[in-house]
């Protein structure tokens, strides 16, 4: 019999869906990975993962405004310290294009030790916020509740030297690239070590990581590969489009597709979390059905 307008075929698909979501169901108590991947979902749908991401990104970008004015003031500061073309500092620092162009221009200004003092604070109270938005988004993914977060000058510290140590692995993992294909892998394993272990680290001073170091494992490799994506997508997009295409589509264009390479870094950092948190319920879970039994 024809079905003119679709709607038997919609029908059974949707039934199909149910059948296959049915099945995933009854297999979800006997396979642990399907367990953990259904909470993870779950979580994510109940926590609004996607706008705990977009929130993330916003901090970043609030915090990379003043990093940018403060390091490309620095540099400006530097060459004009060291009596050095802009250009040459700019290069040296493995900066080029519209960076480069920045730093040569704040280095002729007369200005720049005032932008400079100013961007110090700046930055300090950007990192702040963006480290209140992390202890938040944990503690959503790890006890499904924001207020109360505890914050601590240790871990706003360090959450400031994984920043760093995340800028300077990027560079790391260019030069090595530039090797070859040995420098290629070297590069792979220095920077998955260098953003997950310092991730790791981060992890600790936030919500859920009384869980402990081996809890808190899984997360910081979905951070360190996700990452390194991440990176790769910035070299090969974000960065040419900033450098070549920014008289083409202009200040908004650069700026979405910062905020989308952003948004990716928020997505990897909730979806990370709730990971963690999602094994750590597996596991209290199949204990407390082990010694229910036992």
């Amino acid at each position: 019999m024809s079905d003119p307008d679709g709607s038997g075929r919609f029908a059974a698909w949707i039934e199909r869906g149910r059948r296959a979501r049915a099945r995933a169901e009854e297999a979800r108590s006997s396979h642990p990975s399907l367990e953990v991947g259904f909470s993870l979902f779950e979580s994510d749908s109940t926590i609004g993962g996607g706008l705990l991401a977009g929130a993330l990104a916003y901090r970043l970008f609030v915090l990379l405004l003043p990093f940018t004015l403060l390091l490309v003031s620095g540099l400006g500061l530097y060459a004009g310290a060291e009596d050095q073309s802009p250009s040459h500092v700019a290069r040296e620092a493995g900066l080029h294009g519209l960076i480069a162009s920045e730093v040569a221009g704040t280095a002729a200004g007369h200005a720049r030790w005032i932008v400079f003092l100013l961007m110090v604070p700046a930055v300090l109270y950007a990192l702040a916020k963006l480290y209140r938005a992390l202890a938040i988004v944990h503690a959503l993914a790890w006890r499904r509740s924001g207020r109360g977060v505890a914050l601590s000058v240790a871990g706003f510290w360090l959450l400031g030297a994984a920043f760093v140590v995340d800028l300077v692995s990027a560079g790391i993992v260019g030069w090595f690239r530039r090797q070859g294909l040995l420098g290629g892998l070297v590069a792979l394993a220095v920077y998955l070590a260098l953003v997950g272990g310092t991730w790791l680290v981060v992890s600790r001073r936030l919500p859920g990581g009384e869980a402990g170091w081996l809890s808190l494992l899984p997360g910081s490799l979905v951070v360190g590969v996700g990452l390194l994506f991440v990176n790769v997508f910035n070299v090969y997009v974000t960065t040419r489009l900033v450098e070549n295409r920014a008289n083409t589509y202009g200040v908004l264009g650069v700026a979405a597709a910062l905020l989308f390479s952003l948004f990716l870094v928020g997505r990897v950092v909730v979806i990370a979390a709730e990971l963690n948190a999602s094994m750590d319920q597996h596991r209290h879970v199949r204990r407390a059905a082990t010694s229910s039994d036992g």
